[in-house]
């Protein structure tokens, strides 16, 4: 038996990113108490990594979730 414990990881809202031009919908999992450079960090982990950079960003957060870039 392993003495470690695993703590369970409740994710409670879903990042939704829409590419406008592809119509392809993105759902990501993750927890309320995210502060906005992990934010940015899962966007870019998830999104700019696997395809490219966006050219734009609308988000309903206004500059805060922006101005990380």
């Amino acid at each position: 038996m392993s003495s470690n414990k695993r703590h369970k990881v409740v994710y409670n809202l879903i990042f939704v990113i829409v590419d406008g031009y592809t119509k392809i919908i993105k759902y990501i999992s993750i927890i309320t108490r995210i502060n906005v450079a992990k934010l940015a960090k899962v966007f870019f982990d998830k999104i700019v990594l696997r395809f490219e950079t966006p050219t734009s960003i609308v988000s309903d957060k206004k500059f805060v979730f922006t101005s990380v870039f």
